[in-house]
């Protein structure tokens, strides 16, 4: 049966479809992970040439109940999914857009599906050519004879897209960054994707990753457990650091910037935070490409707040372990390669006075490294020559406390200081 939606053919194309078609498989991707599936099966066949015929995307997840379709399918900006799993810019709010995507690169786009409707699994197609997007044309169901529910997309009439650009590197990355997050957190329940049979890869992405629970009560008797799990990434998986706040269903319900987004230090991470605390919360929303704060609200709740500062102390806690361990010592080798140090001749006293200079160095980078990177050589030379200076008076014991008042200093790197000086 032929079903109109309540848009017409010209403004679908209107409102901004997707120009890629990573952008494209990425969507039905996460469709079939936002109907819970754990398994998504991408599959083509082509021939010598690379010419593609159909592409198919199968996922197992609960499939498309008839009874919603004209809530769905039949109404363009009001996808029946008020929540999402998508995390990307693109696909992030789209409001059912995405299952128009195929027009890009297929002629038609046949969705065959299987859902439970009380114990019997029903099963059912839907049907849009790329001509008449505003047309859905849906079979009438039957009993299946399968025992699982799921959804098959399959994009036929191929053109603009071969094999090579499915089996390139650079598709398998895209997908890597986009879905490596999610496929992570599900890991224990083993979610995967799989390109002709081929396991999507992202393990190679996380080159740190720790998990830990937190219990943090509020001023009654209301306590929470919030699962947080941090990740340091070989390379940024977008233009900014954030912490993702998911509920139990590991949907995300809002995200906020971290403190650590001046980043010249490629300190690329990623904060997720899972409890049942999100869950009253609806998804965020993007209204003219600004985000909206979930928690604008309730940031005076006793919670939240014991929430965001434990965050903050678990970040700046990670950041100084990678400062010291990736990026103080080849920052002070650098500035000793450029000359930049004071010149020190042979003698003991001297060669002792450089090696506390470099010291002070080593520690004040770990304490503010993003200052020892931008800075201006001149500058730096100016205030290593100044503490070098100071080493060879009697006011040594106030190099701290100038110290104290240019650069922020923690305990830890203020006790390191006075061990230096003495």
């Amino acid at each position: 049966m032929k079903n109109s939606a309540h848009i017409t053919n010209t403004s679908i194309d209107a409102v901004g479809l997707p120009k890629d078609p990573k952008y494209a498989i990425a969507e039905y991707i996460w469709n079939g992970f936002d109907a819970k599936a754990s398994k998504i099966a991408i599959s083509y066949e082509s021939n010598e040439l690379g010419y593609i015929d159909s592409i198919s995307i199968e996922d197992n997840g609960e499939g498309i109940d008839h009874r919603s379709l004209n809530m769905s399918f039949g109404n363009f900006l009001d996808s029946m999914k008020k929540v999402s799993l998508r995390r990307t810019s693109y696909v992030r709010g789209r409001k059912g857009k995405g299952r128009f995507s195929f027009s890009l690169f297929a002629a038609r786009a046949t969705w065959k599906t299987r859902y439970r409707e009380g114990d019997v699994i029903q099963e059912y197609d839907i049907i849009i050519d790329g001509d008449q997007k505003h047309i859905y044309e849906d079979s009438f169901k039957i009993a299946s004879l399968k025992t699982d529910t799921g959804t098959t997309v399959l994009l036929e009439g191929i053109f603009g897209l071969n094999a090579g650009f499915l089996e390139s590197a650079a598709f398998f990355d895209f997908l890597a960054l986009e879905f490596g997050w999610f496929l992570f957190l599900n890991r224990d329940q083993q979610y995967e994707i799989t390109i002709n049979g081929r396991r999507l890869r992202y393990e190679h992405l996380i080159l740190e990753n720790e998990t830990v629970h937190w219990d943090i009560a509020g001023t009654s008797d209301s306590a929470y457990n919030f699962k947080v799990t941090f990740v340091r990434w070989r390379e940024a998986i977008g233009d900014r650091y954030y912490y993702y706040f998911l509920n139990t269903e590991k949907i995300e319900v809002a995200k906020e910037l971290t403190s650590f987004n001046n980043n010249a230090i490629n300190f690329h991470h990623s904060v997720y935070v899972e409890s049942a605390f999100f869950n009253v919360f609806e998804q965020a929303s993007l209204a003219g490409g600004q985000e909206n704060n979930l928690f604008s609200e309730h940031q005076h709740h006793v919670i939240f707040r014991k929430l965001s500062a434990e965050l903050r102390n678990l970040l700046e806690r990670k950041q100084k372990r990678y400062v010291r361990e990736h990026v103080a010592e080849s920052t002070v080798l650098h500035i000793q390669n450029r000359n930049i140090l004071p010149h020190y001749g042979e003698e003991e006293e001297e060669q002792l006075r450089k090696k506390q200079v470099i010291s002070l160095l080593r520690e004040l980078c770990i304490a503010e490294p993003r200052v020892f990177v931008s800075m201006k050589l001149d500058y730096l030379k100016a205030y290593l020559g100044f503490i070098d200076l100071l080493l060879q008076t009697n006011k040594r014991g106030e190099i701290l406390a100038v110290i104290d008042q240019t650069l922020p200093l923690g305990d830890t790197e203020k006790e390191n200081i006075r061990n230096i000086l003495s």
